[in-house]
């Protein structure tokens, strides 16, 4: 690793030597003014990946997630300190046996085809997205509604457990308690879609999303762009203050920075490590920008269906194998060490907690035991086929893949890495029989410890196709934990019972666990109204714009920009 970062080093130092220019960043566009929130403009930003669905029922990816968020509004929803919230539900009673849920809806909001939100849409969208033709990534959230295996085997005709008692109420009937059910209507797969949706999922619904948003998409481009504009039926009188937001999609980091520098884009959070700590530590940023709350996993996945990672050994030998430490140094500040599946956010470490370990010996006991022992010191032995690894194109996961792969090597097992585009990555690794190994991550969908592992590594979570559970991972023991620790309302007893979940995930390692990742945050002086939200990923929708500071400001920068391009420097190098 230490050579990889020396490498790196000397050849930016050459890259700034030759364009003779000096390491920085340019000064914000404008300042922040002390004004109250204005109406109008249109906020830019982008994603390095492209966006390849918008379907509520299906879309559950981190970047689908941000943009839903724009386009649906939830039952439930979360406020800036994270706290659970009603949004579109006026109002929720649960019954003292926790098995019925009463939203009461709030009157009079429209959606976005220009028809009043009521209890049947309610109903009528989660039997779309729970239905069994729907690729829908986690059905299993859902599965203590009452009927609903027979409903998502095909067998009933509707979602005996979600009833309409009027208008403007809806029960949910559970057949067992859940504590973490209200926390589910705040994902966009329950959330109320209009009319135009169906009651069967089509693709076509994803190039033309409606729901009861603050936006509406105008345009979307797979790998160029996606169009909102303000709706202007929005329920929540006076809001948006934006007239739209444009998200460019597929636009490398690099280019995010220099677009972000010359005010084309107006916020932006995928930056290169050089350019992070650039931003961190300049001094006319400061104040502009923050860490969004570290609330994913990342790692490696095996999938335990397959040769050689049906044997638990192998598995083993693999997580130990891994160096966090060594992984996270790569990329300080965004990346941290982590051993266990459930982010410190949500469950701190704490002594003796269960987890996975770096331990060259042991892995190398391992791959013994394995079948195929390996000598460091000669080379002999190991596992004898090269590992096809899949990663994403451009992203951290592909530079955390080069460091696997040398700390593989120590014990004997190659890897050869093929790096794809996140939709295709997303297909590949989501169909059974097809990746043996890979790039593997979870991001919170709400803040409970049962949302890294059911979604990811029960039996439930197994599909044919579009799979969360990658590694394919089956056991009983875990499935009969995860359903009691659902259903209790102790915490300390919840708590306890995924505390003995960790240790069979650490124990059986369809999973090696290597890091955490946050993002850094940074925004125009001009953009008002945002701040990192501790579950809700780039929540801009109540953003605002101050147009007046931002076209001087802009018209003040426009001149030396012209410059710079015209003589070929460019003072805002690396």
């Amino acid at each position: 690793m230490r050579s990889i970062r020396v490498r790196t080093e000397l050849a930016l130092a050459l890259a700034l030597a030759l364009s003779g220019c000096k390491p920085g960043v340019k000064p914000p566009i404008g300042r922040a003014r002390e004004v109250p929130p204005e109406r109008g403009g249109v906020l830019r930003t982008a994603f390095f990946s492209d966006v390849r669905s918008l379907d509520a029922a299906t879309a559950f990816d981190t970047g689908s997630a941000a943009i839903e968020g724009l386009i649906y509004d939830t039952l439930m929803s979360y406020d800036d300190e994270g706290k659970l919230v009603p949004l579109l539900a006026e109002s929720v009673d649960v019954a003292p046996d926790g098995r019925r849920y009463t939203l009461t809806l709030r009157r009079g909001v429209l959606m976005q085809d220009g028809h009043e939100l009521r209890a049947e849409d309610v109903k009528r969208s989660l039997e779309r997205a729970l239905d069994h033709d729907t690729p829908c990534p986690v059905p299993s959230f859902y599965d203590r509604i009452e009927g609903y295996d027979a409903f998502h085997d095909g067998k009933a005709r509707e979602l005996t457990g979600v009833r309409v008692g009027g208008q403007y109420s809806v029960d949910f009937v559970l057949t067992l308690p859940d504590a973490t059910f209200l926390h589910k209507l705040a994902l966009p797969i329950a959330a109320p879609l209009c009319r135009s949706a169906g009651r069967k999922w089509s693709r076509d619904f994803s190039s033309r999303p409606c729901g009861a948003g603050p936006f509406r998409v105008v345009r979307f481009d797979n790998g160029q762009i996606i169009k909102l504009t303000r709706f202007d039926g929005y329920w929540q009188k006076g809001k948006p203050y934006l007239d739209g937001v444009d998200w460019f999609l597929s636009m490398q980091s690099y280019t995010q920075r220099f677009k972000f520098e010359d005010g084309a884009l107006d916020y932006m959070r995928e930056f290169n490590d050089a350019d992070s700590m650039l931003y961190r530590s300049s001094a006319a940023w400061r104040g502009m920008g923050g860490w969004e709350p570290s609330k994913t996993v990342a790692g490696t996945f095996m999938n335990t269906r397959m040769a050689p990672f049906d044997d638990v050994h192998f598995r083993r030998a693999v997580a130990f194998a891994i160096d966090r430490q060594e992984i996270a140094s790569v990329r300080r500040g965004p990346v941290m060490p982590q051993r266990k599946l459930v982010p410190l956010s949500i469950i701190p470490e704490s002594p003796g907690y269960p987890g996975q370990h770096h331990d060259l010996s042991r892995a190398l006991e391992e791959m013994r035991l394995a079948g195929y022992p390996y000598e460091p010191e000669t080379g002999k032995g190991g596992y004898p086929e090269t590992i096809e690894y899949l990663a994403i194109i451009d992203s951290f996961a592909q530079q955390a893949a080069e460091l696997y792969q040398q700390q593989l090597a120590r014990i004997g097992i190659r890897i050869s890495i093929q790096v794809v585009g996140f939709p295709t990555f997303l297909a590949r690794t989501g169909r059974e029989n097809t990746v043996r190994m890979g790039f593997v991550g979870w991001s919170a969908d709400y803040p409970d410890p049962s949302d890294f592992f059911e979604p990811i590594l029960t039996t439930a979570s197994i599909q044919p196709e579009d799979s969360q559970n990658s590694a394919f991972y089956s056991n009983p023991e875990l499935d009969r934990l995860l359903v009691t620790a659902r259903g209790s309302t102790d915490a300390s007893a919840r708590l306890e019972l995924y505390r003995r979940a960790e240790q069979i995930v650490a124990d059986d390692a369809p999973w090696a666990i290597a890091y955490s990742y946050r993002y850094f945050e940074l925004w125009q002086p001009y953009l008002h109204g945002y701040r990192p939200n501790p579950i809700l990923t780039q929540h801009l929708r109540g953003a605002w714009l101050d147009r007046s500071e931002m076209r001087l400001a802009r018209a003040r920068r426009r001149a030396p920009t012209t410059l710079a391009l015209v003589t070929g420097r460019r003072s805002w190098s690396w």
